[in-house]
Formats: structure tokens, sequence, C-alpha cells
């Protein structure tokens, strides 16, 4: 019994012994807030914030990791020297082995309706993180009422419009207003301007609501590839917010810049009818979203091609002082990189795609 009860008091002592040592030298945690209802609110968002950061780094890493396609990159240039009065900017890369093409790439310039790419961007990650619903509601104030193309502003100051038709309706007919009523909705320019660099789009800031007239609102040709490539990660967003992105940015109707001048690099010039069915016939398919403020212009997309690979593309042209307003030469540039780059994707080496290359390990 003696034995017994020193076994017992041993081992309560070396207990309370060893549970002293551990809480005076743990490792230190996260501070957690834990709500009403059980969730620790501190600690998802530093889990957000974390994750974000890690796939983001990723993603900017692994874009363009491959080998130069130096004979497209030199068809850029021929074709921006014999447009002197012209500004491009343009980035191509492939997903699947990260084989790219850049002229100008990280050059600042007008971003137009091209914008509302990085917004959706955005709100599909404060969606995906638990920031907002997918069906609240947004309300229309006089100060977010935007002209040009769209239908929202038209409508009565006050009047709620559901955040996923806010999101569709900007991309699909390029709403300004709504554009406006989502930027209000992530924090304002300011906090807008906040996170594109986090999001590694330092080129990208918005400073005007739309409709921005003077081009004061801007993007890079490697900015918008990023975000594309961002659009495309589950990993990144969660894959109902990875179809949304998609299915909304498939949904833009203008086909006329990147779209038509992929087709002539695969059919040669002088093609009509519906591009988009005729790329579809030739086994392409392209999700894209543009801009035109008449003083600039751009377009970006992403490239499905008939054997599988995907590839981001993204185009920028600016007139100068110059240049004449609404010049269709801008637009005929960005439609002759788009067919160097279908010549190139169509006619390149096609490599297999690497394991793991869609999301990060």
């Amino acid at each position: 019994m003696r034995l017994l009860f020193r076994l017992v008091v041993t081992g309560v002592g070396v207990a309370v012994l060893t549970g002293t040592v551990l809480h005076r030298y743990r490792p230190p945690m996260a501070e957690t807030v834990t709500g009403t209802d059980g969730s620790t609110a501190a600690a998802a968002s530093a889990g957000n914030r974390n994750s974000e950061a890690r796939v983001v780094g990723w993603v900017t890493t692994t874009l363009g990791a491959g080998a130069r396609l130096q004979g497209l990159e030199q068809r850029f240039q021929k074709l921006a020297a014999a447009q002197p009065d012209l500004l491009a900017g343009a980035y191509v890369a492939i997903l699947e082995d990260g084989r790219h093409a850049s002229l100008n790439p990280d050059r600042p310039m007008a971003a137009a309706s091209a914008i509302k790419t990085p917004i959706l961007l955005l709100t599909l990650l404060a969606r995906s993180q638990g920031d907002l619903r997918w069906d609240e509601t947004l309300q229309l104030q006089p100060h977010l009422v935007g002209g040009g193309s769209g239908w929202m502003g038209f409508e009565p100051p006050g009047s709620s419009f559901p955040l996923y038709m806010v999101a569709r309706e900007m991309i699909t007919v390029s709403d300004n207003t709504a554009t406006n009523l989502l930027i209000e909705r992530l924090g304002g320019m300011e906090a807008v301007n906040r996170r594109f660099p986090v999001l590694r789009l330092p080129g990208t800031r918005v400073n005007n609501w739309l409709p921005d007239l003077g081009g004061a609102n801007t993007t890079t040709a490697r900015d918008l590839a990023l975000t594309l490539a961002m659009g495309e990660n589950n990993e990144l967003l969660s894959q109902q917010d990875r179809d949304r992105f998609w299915t909304i940015h498939g949904s833009s109707r203008p086909n006329s810049l990147l779209p038509l001048g992929f087709l002539e690099g695969l059919a040669g010039q002088g093609v009509g009818g519906n591009v988009d069915q005729a790329l579809i016939d030739r086994g392409v398919r392209i999700l894209n979203k543009t801009g035109d403020i008449g003083t600039a212009y751009a377009d970006a997309g992403m490239i499905e091609l008939p054997d599988g690979r995907r590839a981001v593309a993204a185009f920028l042209v600016e007139g100068t002082e110059t240049t004449p307003y609404n010049s269709p030469r801008m637009r005929r540039l960005i439609q002759n990189m788009a067919a160097a780059t279908a010549t190139v994707l169509r006619d390149g080496p096609q490599p297999a795609a690497l394991p793991g290359s869609a999301n990060p390990p």
C-alpha cells in the first residue's frame, strides 16, 4: 500500500511539473477572437491572408517562368515600331510550360474598361474569403452613377441590385455604374488600390470613378495577364468562385480585338461572320474583356487551345498627342499582335503539361 501511495504521489507531481513547463514554454499562438457563433475571426483572417500571399507568390513566380518566345517578341517589336505615334504593351504566357513573350509589359497605361477584370477578381476574392455575400444588395448612390456603357446608371438613386447581377453586368455589358458600385462595396478607391500591390499588380490603380475618359485609371499588360492567371487558380478562389470568374468573364460581348486578331492568325485576314463560333470550329475558345476610351484600347483574355493548353494574353495600345481620336490603327495593332500570337501558339513546340501546373503543391 505504501508503494502504491508513493507511485500515485510521484505520478501526480510529474504531471503537474510537466504541465507547468509546457504552459510556460509553449510556442506562441495567433490570438483568436471567438464570436457569438463560435467562430475564430482573427485566426481565420490571418489564415486567409497567409494562404492568399502564398498562392499569389506562387502564381507570380510560375507565370512566364519558361523560355522566352523570342520570335513572337521580335514580331511585337516590329509591329509597334511601324506605328511610332502609338504606345503598346503586350504579355503572353502559356500556363502549362511558362513560355512567354512581352513588349513593355510593366509600363502603366490607360486601362479603360480592362480595369474591370481586376475589380472582378477582387470581388470574388472577397466572396471566397467571406467578406461579402453573393446575394447581398448594393444600393445606387448619386456619386456612383456613371455614363457610357451599361444601364444601371439610368435607374433612380436608391435602387438596389444583388451583387451577383452587378458583377455580371460589369463584364457582360461593361456597365460603368456597376463597376463603381463594386469599388464602393470593396471599400472605395483607396482600399482597392491598397489591395492591388498585395496581389502583385503594382501598375494597376483606380484614380477615377468610371467612365474614366481621361485615362487616369491604369494597368499593365503583365498585371492583366497575372489577373487572369489568378482567376484560374482554385487555391486562391474557391472552386465555385473560380467558375463564376470565368462564366462572367466569358460573357463579355466584344470580340473585335483579341478574338478577331487571333482568328485572322489562324485563318488569314478577311474572315467574317461569327468570330466566336469560327474560333470554336477550330477548337479555340477565348474569354476576354476589352477596353476602349477612344485614346486607348485594351483587350485581355484566356485562350484555350485545341490540344488542351491554355495561354493568357493581354494587349494595351495608347495614342499620343499626334494620334487621331479613335484611330483604327490602335485597334489594328492589337489585332496584329493577337494574330502573331496565334501563329506562334499554333506552329510552335507543344511540350507536355508540367505536373501540378494549375495549382500550387
